[in-house]
């Protein structure tokens, strides 16, 4: 029996490669079916066959007809969730007051900046792409040392053994990539001439042997592997045929975000919707084929009965032609060339893949139903659309957070210069990550659709009608937003006095008196800092804070109060009223003398007084 080797990470540091290399092969080797299962999945979904797609690219596909159904289900799915659909990561605070609010804001807008600097989103779609293809999509997160990346994978690059991910949470993960030898060098052995020279001695590999034959380029394979365990005590190799470029502890979890089309009953990878359609389409190709062989071999003929004097060379293609002949005349008969059951259930079947698929053939054509013309039913009609991809969708949401976590863990490990620009709608603010102090137990992260609007007219004219009816908006914001849907700006600015009372409470708290001003939300404010008040006491905050939360709604009660009536004039008599004195009935005003004034109506009895007699 062969002895037990030792994982390739628990090898001594600088020979890491040597098993780690080992194990990826065995692997790799073990594997074969798989890998070309995925060749085979990429090629419907492209229409190159199942020769694979870099050789049919290369020799040249031979012209045939297309009925390319999974590329047309996979494209609408894409434009209808991948693409529409772009989920934005909040950070919320968990019982947070304003200043962790504050903190959770920043961080929302550096993750923002991040993402629109690396360009998440064009990536995101292609990891859903490629999971309705593969099954599975990912996408990699990492550092430079200098800022975050992110990097679309494809599943052909990712290994895992079958027995390590049966329940789908392996301690091992492997990337197998190829890298320009001279870009290698640079980037690891720059000051290593002894690394660079183990690097020019790697074998120039590929896994498409034809075309390397016929390729320029200097590529080399690359090992990756992390080695993840619960108490942060992981591995993280990185090495080529013959040498370690990298070796280093790992104590967080894999640097992906994987996205499943479907999920497993067992194991790693997902099922995707070109394996789902395999069957259907490899029917509708050959179909296909076949109609195309029929009407370009199948021609018609021209009968003429044996016996009759008819010149045959004048029977061609001419458009004004005479044909002479004695006796019966020629006829021309063109026989069917396919079945028309043949063409039905050609159909059949492209109906039924929309059918498994879940995907209407309006929705892949973008079309809708005719008389859906309100904006709610274009609402329901696209919700009951959207019901067959409810767990994709909320895969897809999770798999937004995890990119965001992913980020965040790599900003902490490039440091406190890390700086990005934050694009709103309204300007570009540069955010620093030393600014942000939020411990990970401070803030759960969620995801909140931007497309949460209406695309059509008469869905925004709609949604505007039920914001009216709801209270939730004035008619003149309400058509402002329909106009220029920046819901976010709406938000900020009609939530802002509220977000000015939070801020002079934390401030409050921390011992910094505040004074309200004239123009504040004062019945907002009474409201805010009351409720912040009986909350601080029930925490046991000190009287000397408290203290500061009486005098702001002390002075928020003066602001409210009405100011008092002006003191009459030296020498003027009050009216029997309340009022203004009245002038002098001979005082002319500017139209002339004023008419005399009525007398007041009679008083009622007196009240009976409330309390006990002094």
């Amino acid at each position: 029996m062969e002895a037990y080797e030792s994982p390739w990470y628990e090898a001594e540091e600088g020979e890491a490669h040597g098993p780690l290399v080992r194990t990826v092969r065995q692997i790799y080797e073990a594997q074969a079916g798989t890998r070309f299962a995925d060749i085979l999945h990429a090629a419907l979904y492209g229409n190159l066959g199942s020769g694979g797609a870099a050789p049919a690219r290369a020799m040249g596909a031979p012209s045939r007809l297309s009925l390319n159904v999974i590329r047309n289900m996979v494209g609408a799915v894409v434009s209808k969730i991948g693409a529409k659909n772009k989920p934005k990561p909040r950070f919320l605070t968990v019982e947070g007051d304003y200043e962790k609010r504050q903190q959770a804001e920043l961080l929302d807008r550096f993750v923002d900046g991040v993402f629109y600097e690396s360009r998440v989103y064009a990536s995101l779609t292609g990891v859903f792409r490629q999971a309705a293809v593969w099954g599975t999509g990912a996408l990699k997160v990492y550092d430079d040392g200098r800022k975050v990346c992110v990097e679309p994978t494809p599943k052909t690059e990712l290994l895992v053994d079958e027995l390590e991910g049966q329940y789908g949470e392996p301690p091992n993960l492997y990337q197998v990539k190829y890298h320009d030898r001279r870009a290698l060098k640079k980037r690891w052995a720059k000051d290593d001439e002894q690394l660079a020279a183990l690097i020019d001695r790697c074998p120039r590999e590929t896994d498409d042997m034809t075309a390397a034959l016929n390729s320029t380029a200097d590529q080399v394979r690359v090992y990756e592997a992390w080695h993840v365990e619960d108490d942060g005590d992981g591995r993280h190799v990185l090495a080529i045929d013959g040498a370690t470029l990298l070796d280093e502890a790992w104590d967080g979890p894999f640097p992906f975000a994987f996205l499943q089309w479907s999920r497993p009953l067992a194991g790693f990878w997902g099922v995707g919707l070109s394996e789902e359609l395999m069957g259907i389409q490899a029917e509708i190709n050959k179909l296909l084929q076949d109609i195309q062989k029929a009407h370009h071999l199948i021609k018609g003929h021209y009968l003429v009965e044996q016996g009759a004097k008819i010149t045959t060379a004048h029977i061609n293609n001419d458009l004004a032609s005479i044909v002479k002949y004695t006796g019966v005349p020629p006829q021309y008969q063109a026989p069917q060339a396919i079945a028309p059951d043949v063409y039905s259930h050609l159909w059949q079947l492209y109906a039924k893949a929309f059918e498994i698929a879940g995907i209407s053939q309006l929705n892949a054509t973008g079309q809708k139903p005719a008389g859906l013309d309100s904006g709610a039913a274009q609402r329901a009609y696209q919700d009951i659309q959207t019901e067959r991809f409810l767990e994709l969708g909320q895969d897809y949401e999770e798999f937004v957070v995890e990119a965001a976590r992913q980020v965040v863990r790599c900003a902490k490990r490039v440091g406190g210069d890390y700086t990005v620009r934050s694009v709103d709608r309204r300007d570009i603010r540069p955010v620093k990550w030393a600014d942000i102090e939020l411990e990970d137990a401070d803030y759960v992260i969620r995801v909140f659709p931007t497309s949460m609007l209406p695309s059509t007219y008469a869905g925004k004219v709609q949604w505007a009608e039920d914001m009216i009816k709801a209270n939730l908006a004035p008619p003149e914001d309400v058509l402002d937003i329909v106009d220029f849907p920046d819901t976010e700006a709406y938000a900020r600015r009609r939530n802002a006095a509220r977000r000015i009372v939070e801020r002079n409470i934390a401030s409050m708290l921390r011992g910094e008196p505040v004074t309200p001003e004239p123009l504040d939300n004062h019945a907002l404010a009474l409201r805010l800092v009351n409720e912040a008040y009986h909350e601080a006491r029930l925490d046991g905050v000190p009287d000397h804070l408290l203290e500061h939360l009486r005098r702001y709604m002390a002075d928020t009660q003066d602001f409210m109060s009405p100011p008092p009536s002006p003191p009459p004039p030296p020498g003027a008599e009050m009216p029997m009223g309340a009022g203004a004195p009245m002038p002098p009935p001979d005082m002319a005003g500017p139209m002339g003398p004023m008419p005399p004034m009525a007398p007041p109506p009679p008083m009622g009895p007196a009240p009976m007084p409330m309390g006990p007699p002094q």
